[in-house]
């Protein structure tokens, strides 16, 4: 290059500077890249050994049998502004992500040229973004590039927050298929099915509304044929372009993701008519009319919903027909009704589960927890303390269900018989605790070693301290079994033997505690980790408790979301293996 200076290396102390000064000046390079759709195409130069070396694709594409001959190389898919992110990554190790779009583009390159580390950390930081706004478009993104922790993540999210993501306009750009899963999800936080209407209804008339913009708007002489004409011109990094990169499509090397998903949503939507009375425009439309539409329509439960929600809301609507309206209207009113539900619609009769911790439609009250500890354990038996047996272990059918009212109690602090490591935490962190109610009683046998393990994640960065969980709650039967074991029980306690830590989503231990002493009964115990952990927002982790004295333990079904102060813990995430004997980890104890 003719200004660069001929020393330029002496300046250079790392491999990683001299890298960005290639990268930035273009000295040397012996190809260059047209990257971008028309007109915001941008050329980049690049140097095949450095490219080659991080990625077997520009290896096969610079050094193979088919290697490419064509200067400058068409990069159509992969945006401009990613596609320099991802050279900075290979020139200097540097992953620079600024925003989800961006992290959704980067990695749909990454996933491109083969560059797993870079594919990770893009996963990593969309983990870190994830919210109500965008889990939609995250969930497309994981579906795309199969990341099934993430999607299952999103799907969380949008369990938890249904309203917040139905009402939140990206949903209209969401596409047909992501509201079909949507939709067909058995725990939706929703007032009713109306809520579910609604939205496809607002979705129906946003899918129209492009349709009528793309046959009245000539065809581009520069742009491709599928790029958004309604977009202004500039950089894609908007969120309703990467929404449509980050979907689920065949992801060819060629192919953009835009490109192929735009193509899918023009034919999800049928042609409007432009021409006509306003009769002819609003009148019912036959099923047929709206093919793609309705599939998301049958997954709404109508049969949950009264007569008259029915008939003030989805049956004036043109997107059922009268013979569809009368027939669902027919069969909310008689369960035997002699007219069948439209072929194809849902007869479920059973509301959607709802979360706790979700406001006002949440069936069961959001729990606030922070209590002192440990307490006794009336919410355990579901009865106040005076009212507990001195030992005997209360039956099963005296508890029943339990509601997240309890009543709370302090005990002696010289009978807790905490360890010096746990009050070394009370004494440097103020103690919150995050209490899961009892939703239903059972009891637990311990006749070896009985170990427990939950799954949780926050919407809040924290500082985890520890965990609760409860100490025996003897039988005369329990006593003579613990005695047996050699276990020094007497009146007023017994020896606990326990391990606990905490693992993060790939399985990495990240703090453990050794737990030994002398405990009373029907108490709920702190068990303090060695140090605390800072736990991040939005990402799993796993509590595991290894109980070895033998004897009953008062486990039950926990609540699995509870809001603590302002943090909303969200438990038994991910597979149903991941979380066993989960009612034995009663709270979990942080701090922020």
């Amino acid at each position: 290059m003719a200004g660069a200076p001929t020393d330029w290396q002496l300046g250079c102390v790392e491999v990683k500077q001299r890298g960005a000064y290639l990268l930035q000046s273009g000295q040397w390079s012996d190809c260059t890249f047209l990257v971008g759709a028309e007109p915001h195409q941008v050329v980049i130069a690049g140097h095949k050994l450095i490219l080659a070396m991080a990625s077997p694709v520009f290896e096969a594409m610079f050094y193979g049998g088919m290697a490419e001959r064509n200067d400058p190389i068409r990069i159509l898919d992969v945006q401009p502004e990613a596609f320099k992110a991802l050279l900075e990554y290979i020139y200097t190790d540097n992953i620079n992500i600024s925003s989800f779009d961006k992290a959704c583009e980067l990695c749909y390159g990454a996933k491109k040229y083969m560059l797993p580390h870079l594919v990770k950390e893009c996963t990593r930081y969309l983990w870190s973004d994830l919210y109500p706004r965008n889990a939609c478009r995250a969930y497309e993104f994981a579906r795309l590039f199969e990341e099934n922790v993430l999607m299952d993540k999103c799907i969380q999210i949008i369990s938890m927050n249904t309203k917040e993501v139905l009402n939140d306009s990206s949903f209209e750009d969401v596409e047909l298929n992501t509201v079909i899963t949507v939709f067909s999800l058995d725990h939706l936080n929703i007032d009713s099915e109306l809520d579910l209407f609604e939205a496809v209804v607002r979705y129906s008339k946003a899918q129209d509304k492009r349709t009528n913009e793309r046959s009245s708007s000539p065809p581009s002489e520069n742009g491709p044929p599928n790029e958004k004409r309604s977009k202004s011109p500039g950089p894609s990094t908007s969120k309703d372009k990467v929404a449509l990169q980050v979907v689920n499509v065949e992801s060819s090397a060629e192919n953009s993701p835009e490109a192929v998903v735009e193509a899918q949503k023009v034919g999800d939507v049928p042609e409007q008519p432009t021409s006509g009375s306003s009769d002819e425009v609003n009148k019912k439309p036959d099923a047929k009319d709206k093919p793609k539409i309705r599939s998301a329509i049958e997954k709404i439960r109508f049969l949950t919903l009264t007569p008259q929600q029915f008939a003030d809301g989805p049956a004036c609507s043109p997107l059922l027909t009268e013979s569809e309206a009368f027939a669902v209207l027919m069969n909310i009113l008689s369960s035997n009704s002699d007219v069948p539900m439209p072929r194809g619609f849902s007869t479920c009769r059973v509301p959607r589960k709802q979360l706790i911790g979700d406001g006002n439609s949440s069936n069961v009250a959001t729990l606030t927890v922070d209590t002192p500890s440990p307490v006794m354990l009336e919410q355990v038996f579901g009865a106040p303390a005076q009212l507990l047996p001195p030992y005997p272990r209360p039956s099963r059918h005296d508890v029943g269900v339990r509601n997240s009212s309890m009543v709370q109690a302090l005990i002696n602090p010289s009978m807790s018989g905490l360890p010096e490591h746990m009050e070394r935490h009370g004494a440097d962190f103020n103690k919150i605790y995050c209490q899961r109610a009892i939703i239903q009683h059972t009891d637990c046998l311990n006749t070896s070693v009985l170990d427990c393990s939950v799954t949780f994640m926050v919407d809040k960065n924290i500082c985890l301290l520890g965990v609760q969980v409860p100490t025996q709650a003897p039988s005369e039967e329990g006593v003579s079994c613990v005695g047996g074991a050699g276990g020094g029980v007497g009146v007023g306690g017994y020896c606990e033997l326990l391990y606990a830590h905490l693992l993060d989503a790939d399985g990495a231990r990240l703090t453990y505690t050794h737990y030994t002493n002398r405990v009373p009964y029907r108490h709920l115990l702190d068990i303090m980790f060695n140090r605390p952990v800072y736990i991040q927002r939005n990402k799993v982790y796993k509590v595991g408790i290894v109980f070895n004295k033998v004897g009953w333990y008062p486990m039950g079904t926990c609540a699995q979301q509870v809001a603590a102060e302002s943090v909303f813990f969200n438990f038994g995430i991910g597979q149903s293996s991941d979380s066993v004997r989960d009612g034995l980890i009663r709270s979990i104890i942080f701090t922020y």
